[in-house]
């Protein structure tokens, strides 16, 4: 069954701005001189229906020359058993969304209620949306003007796999008659492993986003006020924590500076510091080396400058040093290396 259509405006393969990546569950973009490796690791998971987005992500360098300084990914959002998760109910109200933008890439979307263009407001390393009864995304340069949904049947139509263009388009269409591949059909929630898909946003900068009204798009980096909580969860998190190389586990009721030798701020910013002091005999672990924050419900580390620098191990397996006074959001399950055997492990909330 195909719940998108997907389509792009075509140029010249060495004058195209962005490669895509259609999946039968996600749509990657990325610049196109984005480095091969990258794309290939993508376009692998083409074929699956349930991708997350801490995998896509993760295949995408956050650091180090192959980064790439603008990207967007999309995944379907999930949908609970017999809400419409089949037939032409669902092509014509629209699906839940997810989307994570970094740098100069804008997404259109279009709901049943008008449109808002969602970009990463220079927030860090990246920034997640979630939008409900979406029926078509335009995703391209920030620079162009507001799309129109009566271009979401333009250009040139894409199957899976690795394209080359200006301006992606995607649109819900078909029902549950049509044969071709899904492209971003909604999941459903059927045991617990979707269900913690869902609840990742709660452990990234999320902005969550409603539809607006039809009269006029709305630009979500220009009107914060226009963003509001889809839904309102019970089940927000408590305080996450993280754990020394000592054992000791600490909760993040405060932002706590750790290092050898570590000093507040000369400036306070009215925040509760607290100061953890590390042995570090090779002296490899800087006086000020890292600073760990909750914000929201996203936990934040910050390199303060450190001479020898800061290793990040994701989950998954992939590492990353961090650039000096960077700050990176981490999802529990990272481990933080500052020297010296200083390992500092990122728990989950309580």
């Amino acid at each position: 069954m195909q719940l998108g259509r997907v389509g792009c405006e075509t140029a010249p393969l060495e004058n195209a701005e962005w490669t895509f990546v259609v999946g039968r569950g996600f749509l990657a973009v990325v610049p196109a001189s984005t480095a091969s490796p990258v794309v290939a690791a993508l376009h692998a998971l083409a074929a699956d229906v349930a991708v997350t987005l801490e995998t896509l992500v993760s295949l995408i360098p956050l650091g180090g020359p192959g980064e790439p300084d603008a990207f967007a990914v999309i995944v379907p959002g999930v949908r609970s058993a017999g809400d419409g998760a089949d037939g032409h109910v669902l092509a014509q109200d629209g699906i839940p969304v997810h989307a994570v933008v970094r740098g100069a890439i804008a997404v259109d979307v279009f709901s049943i209620g008008g449109s808002r263009r969602f970009t990463d407001r220079n927030i860090r390393p990246w920034l997640l949306a979630e939008f409900q009864s979406v029926t078509g995304l335009v995703i391209g340069s920030p620079l162009a003007a507001v799309a129109r949904s009566d271009r979401l049947g333009a250009g040139r139509m894409l199957g899976t796999g690795i394209d080359a263009g200006d301006t992606l388009f995607w649109s819900v269409a078909g029902g549950p008659d049509d044969t071709a591949d899904t492209v971003l059909r909604p999941r459903r929630i059927v045991d617990d492993t979707v269900v913690l898909d869902r609840r990742m946003r709660d452990r990234v900068v999320v902005v969550a986003a409603a539809a607006e009204p039809a009269d006029e798009p709305a630009d979500v980096s220009a009107d914060e006020s226009a963003v509001e909580p889809a839904v309102e969860r019970a089940d927000r998190p408590g305080p996450y924590g993280f754990r020394l190389a000592t054992g000791e586990e600490v909760r993040l009721g405060a932002v706590y500076r750790i290092g050898r030798s570590p000093r507040p701020r000369r400036i306070q910013s009215g925040e509760l510091l607290e100061l953890i002091v590390v042995v570090s005999t090779s002296a490899l672990v800087s006086a000020n080396h890292l600073e760990i924050r909750q914000d929201g419900d996203a936990v934040v580390v910050t390199d303060l400058g450190s001479t020898n620098g800061t290793m990040v191990h994701f989950p998954l397996g992939r590492t990353q040093r961090m650039r000096s006074g960077a700050s990176l959001t981490v999802l529990p399950g990272t481990t933080v290396d500052i020297g010296d055997g200083n390992l500092i492990e990122i728990l989950p909330a309580d």
